[in-house]
C-alpha cells in the first residue's frame, strides 16, 4: 500500500511539473485511457504497470526510473533542482504538521513565517532559494548541497527490491542514454541465453 502511495505522489508531481493542472489534461496526452484508470493511479489504489508508467513519463517528460523508483535525474535529459529540492525536503519535513512543538521550532530556526513553510511543502514550484536551501541543510544536520542530490534510501518502493536489482538500477540512472541502451541489449541477450 504504501508503495502505491509513493508513486501516486510522484505522478501527481510530475503532472504538476509538466503544468498539467488537471487529470483531464494530462489524460489528452495518453490516448485510450479512462479517466478512472488515472485516477486510480493518483490515488494511490491502483499500482501502474511498467507500460502504464512509460507512457505517464512520455506525457509529462519525466523519467520512467524516477516516477517508478523515485530513483536518478527527474528529467531524463537534466536533473530538475527545484523538484529535488521540494522533493527532499518534503522527506526532511515529513510528519512536520502533526507535531506544533517540531513545526514552531523548524520555524524558528529557519527564519520564515509558518505560513511561507507550508507553501514550500504543499508546491513543488515554489522555488527553495539557495539560503534557505543551506539553512534547511545546517538544522537537518546534513552536508552543504545535500538538498539538491536525490536520497533513493528514503524511497520505500525502492527499498523492498533485492539488493541486486536496486544496484542495477543505481547503474542504470547514472548512464548516458546511450550506456543505457547498451545495458539494455546486454541484459536482453543475457535473458535469451537462459
Amino acid at each position: 500500500m504504501r508503495g502505491r502511495q509513493v508513486i501516486a505522489g510522484r505522478i501527481k508531481l510530475a503532472r504538476k511539473m509538466a503544468g498539467l493542472a488537471t487529470q483531464a489534461q494530462l489524460l489528452a496526452l495518453i490516448p485510450g485511457w479512462k479517466p478512472s484508470r488515472l485516477g486510480n493511479y493518483e490515488a494511490g489504489i491502483s499500482s501502474p504497470a511498467a507500460e502504464d508508467i512509460r507512457r505517464v513519463a512520455t506525457a509529462t517528460g519525466v523519467s520512467a526510473c524516477w516516477l517508478m523508483f523515485g530513483d536518478g535525474p527527474i528529467r531524463p535529459s537534466e536533473r530538475d533542482l527545484q523538484a529535488i529540492r521540494h522533493q527532499n525536503l518534503t522527506h526532511l519535513l515529513q510528519g512536520i504538521r502533526d507535531d506544533p512543538e517540531r513545526l514552531a521550532d523548524t520555524v524558528k530556526r529557519l527564519r520564515i513565517s509558518r505560513k511561507r513553510l507550508l507553501e514550500q511543502l504543499d508546491n513543488p514550484f515554489q522555488p527553495i532559494a539557495d539560503d534557505l536551501a543551506a539553512r534547511l541543510e545546517r538544522i537537518a544536520e546534513q552536508p552543504a548541497g545535500w538538498l539538491d542530490r536525490q536520497h533513493v534510501e528514503h524511497d520505500p518502493l525502492f527499498l523492498s527490491f533485492p539488493e541486486t536489482m536496486r544496484e542495477l538500477m543505481m547503474i542504470h540512472s547514472e548512464l548516458r542514454p546511450a550506456q543505457q541502451a547498451v545495458l539494455l541489449s546486454t541484459a536482453r541477450a543475457l535473458r535469451e541465453d537462459v
